[in-house]
């Protein structure tokens, strides 16, 4: 069992809701998948990322950090907005104790999550977004229609 897998089947929010920009629901999109790792975000149908959320049995704080900074700025993505959750497979029920030995070799899967929060008006005026096109994340304003980063708006 991939982790992806794994993470559909019992540590996704099915029924998530759209955080701070619209009612709709967001679903969960992965933006990059390895072996043992799993990153992806909450999106609405604008593109809206109300979370990202890195999953691994051997989770890097620091490389979610770098990862989530590199695409945003690291202005944008602060220490303080991520979480950590540990997510193990008695607490998970159906077969996911048998199941997460399959893509865990700890039995237990962490999991960070990061929403920015804003402190000001003008942080309040932009959102993060995922560009429908190359997946990656990116800062625009909420009111600006587009899907598109600015390098694919460009290219």
């Amino acid at each position: 069992m991939e982790l992806l897998s794994f993470a559909e089947k019992y540590l996704l929010a099915k029924d998530a809701k759209c955080g701070r920009h619209c009612d709709q629901t967001a679903k969960f999109t992965p933006i990059n998948e390895e072996k043992t790792s799993l990153v992806g975000a909450y999106v609405c149908p604008q593109g809206y990322v109300s979370r990202a959320v890195y999953f691994s049995d051997r989770p890097d704080a620091k490389w979610f950090l770098s990862f989530l900074s590199d695409q945003l700025g690291s202005q944008w993505v602060r220490s303080r907005d991520i979480r950590m959750a540990t997510r193990f497979g008695w607490e998970l029920g159906g077969s996911a104790e048998d199941e997460i030995k399959q893509v865990s070799k700890t039995g237990k899967i962490v999991q960070y999550y990061w929403t920015f929060y804003p402190q000001n008006d003008e942080e309040k005026a932009r959102g993060t977004f995922l560009c429908s096109n190359c997946k990656k994340l990116f800062v625009k304003l909420k009111s600006d229609p587009s899907l598109l980063c600015p390098k694919c708006t460009s290219s």
